[in-house]
């Protein structure tokens, strides 16, 4: 009996931890999920939990904190993969003379994201609200994993760009950052609605072909 119960007493911080590893994942996948689909201003922390099932109305505070650190750990739980893609097509583009390459950079990470996803997906949806949110403080939307990867991709493209101002140069990268965002989530909206999945191969083409225009456009003066 004492074998018994101590190995049942050693499973047991495992199992607890396990549980609570689930409880976080389902609250994340939850509040991903009813952010996208109604906006970040729109949900509460009780919508989520009782989305969630969960009987505990703090859990949402107990595992993440506050409503800034569960938007920050959905984004970065979709940032470490993207993050990965970005900075294998960065470094085998560094030195390429060709602005679609660097600009490629800047798309296909987050389309081939998606594609891993499947059907249905959130994120894209999830990062159009965080993109667009007034409310959200703007270290929450610019994530450290990512941007220096990006930075030094765009520090190509204009290298390789005709000759712009510096204000022109930030509302091309404007335009171009909500392009990216915007697009990929008009297709995830499409997708959930019929079920059919978009063709996250052809859109990041079709997308870096695109902003390669917006970026790249001669000066009309």
């Amino acid at each position: 009996m004492t074998g018994v119960n101590s190995d049942t007493s050693s499973s047991r911080p495992g199992s607890r931890q396990e549980q609570a590893e689930a409880t976080r994942a389902l609250l994340l996948r939850t509040a991903e999920r009813l952010y996208a689909e109604r906006g970040l201003a729109q949900v509460s922390n009780r919508q989520i939990v009782e989305a969630a099932g969960q009987a505990n109305n703090s859990a949402l505070t107990y595992h993440f904190g506050t409503r800034a650190d569960v938007i920050r750990a959905i984004a970065l739980a979709h940032a470490e993969p993207i993050g990965r893609r970005l900075r294998r097509r960065v470094e085998a583009t560094r030195g390429s003379a060709d602005p679609r390459e660097h600009i490629a950079c800047l798309v296909l990470p987050h389309t081939e994201h998606l594609a891993e996803l499947g059907v249905p997906s959130w994120y894209a949806r999830f990062a159009a609200q965080v993109a667009t949110d007034p409310a959200l403080d703007s270290g929450v939307r610019a994530d450290p994993l990512l941007v220096p990867y990006v930075e030094e991709s765009l520090a190509a493209v204009w290298a390789l760009a005709p000759d712009l101002s510096p204000a022109e140069v930030a509302l091309r990268t404007q335009a171009a950052r909500l392009a990216i965002i915007h697009t990929c989530a008009q297709q995830e909206r499409v997708a959930a609605g019929t079920g059919v999945p978009a063709d996250w191969a052809f859109v990041g083409e079709a997308l870096t072909d695109a902003v390669t225009g917006l970026l790249l456009a001669p000066r009309l003066r």
